[in-house]
């Protein structure tokens, strides 16, 4: 084989074969809205669907903070401060996110990414 294509193989099985695997990631949103009336509010989101462990790399729009509850509505984490959640860690399985609300303003809005 020739240096040249010695070299081109080389650099190919590299490319190929030496990047490490890119890491999937998934967003859930979690939105609350308290109404007038005593007891009545207003809740949406996309929930986290996790098919392997994973971890919370990022967090937007978190105000007042959250909680991350798991299918069962079981809360597997409370975040005073939104970016106290970097770096959680979360088992397999679906989550939803529930913010917290101020009294004054009563609108929250919250979005967490998980790379797994």
């Amino acid at each position: 084989m020739r240096p040249i294509q010695a070299l081109f193989f080389a650099a190919t099985a590299v490319t190929i074969f030496g990047l490490p695997a890119q890491a999937e990631t998934v967003t859930a949103t979690g939105s609350l809205i308290k109404k007038d009336a005593y007891g009545t509010e207003e809740a949406w989101g996309r929930t986290l669907k996790l098919p392997e462990g994973g971890k919370v790399v990022r967090v937007m729009d978190g105000t007042y903070g959250f909680s991350i509850l798991d299918a069962q509505g079981e809360t597997v984490g409370d975040f005073l401060l939104p970016q106290q959640a970097v770096g959680t860690k979360l088992a397999p399985g679906e989550y939803s996110l529930m913010p917290y609300v101020c009294a004054q303003h009563r609108h929250h809005h919250v979005e967490v990414t998980v790379e797994y």
